[in-house]
């Protein structure tokens, strides 16, 4: 129901310039959790806020397309008329991304009322209350009174879920959800999202740092590095380790298998590369793979068979 094809979004200033995605594509069929792992850098957040037109000068879309159920989104009115209501967006930090002086019951209420202007607010507060009962905060209607301060990580991730939810979305764009959140707490917002997955058909585009929760969550993955796709991998290639990209294998290794005894822990030489002109003609991932030879610095690998390289796994 998403497609996005050939999308290409770059950093234009004097002094730095340099392409932040290049040449993204991948759909996203309705009810399946579609993951997206990468380093931090790696493009991720950039491609989610290009979805729903949120990119600002100096990060400009310069190529590809955006359509959602065959239809492409061209102007910001375009992008206005799903933004929220068939497209939602849960952001890094709940904490953060909440504003401080007001209550949960009325950052959830705005929203509501904002896409419904003929609701009344005691409509508003009730629709409130039942989405908060809906990802599972105990005591809903005394949590609307509360303030993000007094609650915990987890509780304003699960308020932020009912801000996304709001206005009943088909896509929920999930950008590292879990993050600063301890394992337990983890596991439950993991569980939420795949019971509103399964009970409202829900699209979901899980973003993440970490394979190990796309193992258990993802119905696909795409793994990110320097704003290129490298691999693309079925639910069931991930939890078998059916990995073919020397990026996705070295992330893979940098976590420990439960009952592996390690002195130190493994670690990708080197630090990811800003994307630039330079790597028009060789591989983004060459100067720190292992599996290089001199091809990868001469010719740019081209994503074919789940994968974009030339000496894979």
């Amino acid at each position: 129901m998403l497609s996005i094809n050939n999308l290409s979004v770059e950093l234009k200033t004097k002094d730095n310039p340099f392409i932040i995605l290049r040449d993204i594509s991948f759909s996203l069929k309705k009810g399946e959790i579609l993951g997206i792992a990468g380093e931090s850098g790696s493009g991720k957040t950039i491609l989610a806020k290009t979805i729903l037109n949120l990119i600002r000068k100096p990060v400009v879309k310069t190529a590809g397309t955006i359509s959602l159920d065959g239809r492409e989104l061209v102007t910001e009115k375009d992008f206005a008329s799903v933004r929220g209501n068939r497209i939602s967006m849960i952001f890094q930090n709940p904490t953060g991304s909440l504003n401080p002086v007001f209550t949960i019951g009325q950052q959830i209420t705005e929203a509501i009322l904002t896409h419904n202007p003929k609701m009344s607010k005691a409509e508003a507060r009730q629709k409130a209350i039942e989405l908060l009962t809906e990802v599972e905060i105990p005591h809903p209607a005394e949590r609307m009174n509360s303030y993000p301060h007094q609650l915990s990580g987890g509780m304003n991730q699960r308020a932020m879920i009912a801000i996304a939810l709001s206005c009943d979305p088909e896509v929920l764009i999930a950008d590292e959800p879990t993050t600063a959140l301890d394992v337990t707490i983890q596991q439950q917002i993991l569980n939420l999202i795949k019971k509103l997955n399964r009970e409202k058909n829900l699209s979901v585009i899980f973003i993440t740092h970490d394979l190990g929760l796309l193992t258990r969550i993802a119905d696909e993955s795409f793994i990110m590095y320097a704003g290129e796709i490298m691999e693309r991998l079925t639910g069931t290639d991930l939890q078998a380790g059916n990995i073919r990209h020397p990026y996705t294998k070295a992330l893979r290794e940098c976590v420990p298998a439960i009952g592996e005894t390690r002195e130190y822990l493994n670690t990708i030489k080197g630090t990811i590369t800003f994307n630039s002109a330079e790597f028009d003609s060789k591989c983004i991932f060459a100067e720190r793979c292992g599996r290089r030879t001199d091809r990868c610095l001469t010719e740019k690998p081209v994503f074919g068979n789940g994968f974009s390289c030339h000496n894979p796994y």
